[in-house]
Order: C-alpha cells, then sequence, then structure tokens
C-alpha cells in the first residue's frame, strides 16, 4: 500500500515550505524508485551549480504506482551541518515561484515492470536559489505535506578562493597502513573574513558519504590570506577498499559477478555470494565510487523509460549473526544512507545476511557496512578492509557564516582524488 508521511509545517507568507523532516535523501514512497539529481548533462555528477550561473541540476524518478499523479517540488535553504534554515522566510532564498510544477513524463515502454518516469531541471525561468549554501529539495503530491522524497544539492559562489592538496597516507600513530589524510591549503585571494574560528566551517567528506563525514571547525593554522588544514591528524578516513559492482544492463546473460537471472512475475537476479576482503591484498579496480548509471544495452533507444526493474538479491556469508549492531549496503543505490532500505537480514538456515533490493537495468557500485547500535558512522572496514593506497573522491566545502548572518554562505566546493599523488 502507498504510504504518504504526513507533516505539520509552518505557514511562511503564501506558502508552506518548513518541515519537521530530517535533510536528507530520504525516499518516503515505495513506489518511488531510481532518484538521479545531477548536474545536467552529467549523470556521475555532484549535485552542485553555481550561483548566478547558466549551470542546471537534472532530476528525475519512477513512479511505479498504477495511475498517474501530479508532482510539484520546491527548496528549501540549510545551515552549514544540514539543519533546516528556519530563519530565513523563503522570500529571502527563492527567487520567483514557490514551488514548480513537474510536467515531464514518459510511460515505460516494451517492460515488464511498467512505471511513469518523471523529469525536470533547476533552476527554472519561475524559479531559483538567491543564496549560496546547503538546499533540500522537497518532491511532493499535489500538497506540500505529501512529500514523496527529499534530495540534498548545493549552491556554491562564484569566489576568488582557490584550494591545493592532496591525499596522503595518514601520520597518525597505529593506523597508517588503512588510513587517508586529506591536507589542503585556502588562499582566500583577496576575499576578507574577519573571524576565522567563528566564520568558517570547513566539511570533507568521502564519496559522497554522510555518515563518516568530517566537520572542521577552524584550520590548523591561519594566515593573513590563508586557511591552512595541512598536517591534521583529525581530517582522516578509513580508506576502505575499492566498491564492489555488478551490470546488469542486459538480463538476457550473466554477466561477472551475476550467479543466475530467472523470471517468475518478474527478473530475479542472484549475485555470487560476496565474500569479506578484510585480509586480503589491495588490488585496484576501476570503480565508480559508490554511483550508478542506468542503461539497457538490449537495443533500447532511450534507457530512461526503456530499462526493466529486477530485484536484485544480495548474500554476505557470516558464521554468525552480530547482536550489537547491522551490515547494510551502502552505495547510491541505497541513497548513501544506512537506513531500513538498506538493512540485511540474518538469515540462520544460510549462516549470512541477505536482502533483496529492486533495481532499474544498470550498472552500480556498493559495499558492505557494519554499524554498531547507537551509533552514526559505519565501518566498512570489519567486511571490506580498509588500505591507505585505495582510490576515494573527497569534497571540500567551506562555509562562510558571517557575524549577523541568516544564512552559512558555500563560498568554496572542490574535489580531491586519492589517486591524484
Amino acid at each position: 500500500m502507498r504510504k504518504i508521511l504526513v507533516l505539520v509545517f509552518i505557514f511562511t507568507g503564501s506558502f508552506l515550505v518548513h518541515a519537521d523532516i530530517p535533510a536528507e535523501n530520504i525516499c518516503y514512497d515505495p513506489m518511488i524508485r531510481t532518484i538521479q539529481v545531477h548536474k545536467e548533462a552529467d549523470a556521475l555528477s555532484m549535485p552542485l551549480i553555481h550561483l548566478g550561473s547558466e549551470e542546471r541540476l537534472a532530476f528525475s524518478f519512477d513512479d511505479l504506482g498504477p495511475d498517474l499523479k501530479r508532482y510539484k517540488f520546491t527548496i528549501q535553504q540549510c545551515n552549514f551541518d544540514w539543519t533546516l534554515n528556519e530563519r530565513m522566510d523563503p522570500a529571502d532564498f527563492i527567487a520567483g515561484w514557490r514551488e514548480e510544477n513537474i510536467d515531464r513524463f514518459e510511460y515505460s515502454y516494451n517492460t515488464t515492470v511498467k512505471y511513469i518516469h518523471f523529469s525536470a531541471v533547476f533552476p527554472t525561468e519561475n524559479m531559483s536559489p538567491k543564496v549560496s549554501g546547503n538546499y533540500l529539495l522537497i518532491v511532493y503530491e499535489e500538497e506540500p505535506y505529501r512529500i514523496v522524497f527529499t534530495r540534498r544539492f548545493l549552491v556554491a559562489e562564484t569566489t576568488p578562493l582557490t584550494l591545493s592538496g592532496r591525499v596522503v597516507q595518514s601520520s597518525m600513530p597505529g593506523v597508517q597502513q588503512m588510513s587517508q589524510q586529506v591536507d589542503f591549503l585556502v588562499n582566500l585571494n583577496g576575499f576578507q573574513i574577519n573571524d576565522v574560528t567563528r566564520e568558517i566551517r570547513t566539511v570533507v567528506q568521502q564519496n559522497g558519504r554522510t555518515d563518516n563525514e568530517i566537520i572542521i571547525l577552524k584550520p590548523r593554522f591561519s594566515r593573513p590570506g590563508e586557511l591552512d588544514y595541512r598536517y591534521d591528524e583529525n581530517i582522516t578516513f578509513a580508506g576502505g577498499n575499492q566498491f564492489r559492482n555488478f551490470d546488469i544492463k542486459s538480463l538476457l546473460y550473466q554477466s561477472e559477478y551475476i550467479r543466475k537471472i530467472l523470471f517468475d512475475t518478474m527478473t530475479q537476479v542472484y549475485l555470487l555470494n560476496d565474500l569479506p576482503r578484510t585480509y586480503k591484498q589491495y588490488t585496484f579496480d576501476q570503480d565508480l565510487n559508490g554511483r550508478f548509471f542506468i542503461k539497457n544495452e538490449e537495443h533500447a533507444e532511450n534507457s530512461a523509460i526503456e530499462a526493466d526493474y529486477a530485484l536484485v538479491h544480495f548474500f554476505l556469508p557470516y558464521p554468525a549473526a552480530i547482536p550489537n549492531g547491522d551490515f547494510y549496503i551502502l552505495g547510491d543505490l541505497t541513497q548513501m544512507q544506512l537506513n531500513d532500505a538498506s538493512k540485511m537480514n540474518y538469515n540462520f538456515s544460510r549462516r549470512g545476511y541477505e536482502t533483496d533490493l529492486l533495481l532499474k537495468q544498470g550498472y552500480y557500485n556498493y559495499l558492505y557496512v557494519f554499524r554498531e547500535k547507537g551509533r552514526v558512522r559505519g565501518d566498512e572496514t570489519l567486511i571490506e578492509g580498509s588500505h591507505w593506497e585505495t582510490e576515494n573522491d573527497y569534497s571540500i566545502r567551506i562555509y562562510y557564516t558571517e557575524t549577523g548572518s541568516l544564512y552559512s554562505r558555500l563560498i568554496g566546493a572542490y574535489t580531491l582524488n586519492s589517486a591524484t599523488r
């Protein structure tokens, strides 16, 4: 049965915008699948645009429900730590209309699982962001309280700031062989900051993950015109391992890592049993750092509506259930979230953790992550191992909250790759 989230909204002006919802990538409707938000014409890009530029975000999703529905979207400005910014009225951060219709839709063609594919771009002629910072895209059915999903995206300013840096082997005692340290220097190039300690916050994120991101309250050193974050052991991440992958661009043959493909009421894809890599030597394998792309290579002209859905079965052999935590599948295929939708269950008869995910044809990356009960951060090292040589993407975001300001400006957004030495 379709479930729609009903929330209490705060009335501001002539439109309901603020909601008591987490500013996270969450899908509230099980009939909504394959949500994608990225820079237009680049399906593997970070959802980031620059304020005042001609850049646009493209977002899309599939509705597996039987009836055509009317969807709309709005945006909400957030603080640097992704708490909702309730100090600002929508008129302070939205130029134009407060909501937009999602009018572009197409019915799936020649698929066993029927769906309606919706897509839109942002900003539009009628609606755009006024200020930089963190934003939450809110998609809902007809009325603002009927939210179906939310997605984070970023609006950065074009400033004179530049960043130089690299990802190196950690200098922290005891973890050098398994960890990476992110060293970087920010040159302000004339950008004026009154109080670095109070007004600057820096966020470092690994492969788009939110569970292990690091918020830096102040640089290790600050000099006139420079913010120095080099040689700081606190900016250390487990290197992890290359992402696992599977390829279901075709459902007619078994590609690597697929054990069998069956069809009953729908296509069933059984992956090979995944084995722990905890103590294996590091081996480079080209990956997408957790991303996926949609593709039907079986003579499809438009994969957006001609790619079919399959139920993909995962199995991780493990001798006994761990009572103080759970295993999760982590990647963009699970919205990079450690939640009920990505959690695995222990099968005592098979002696292992299992789950299945309904996924659209394409190419997918994923990891197995363990999280102790009561903790936010997941631990990939238990199953995947961890190596300082692993290739990872690190995004670095510089936020400036000027004294007396109502919001955190995003004055710099950069990416470092650990393979660039």
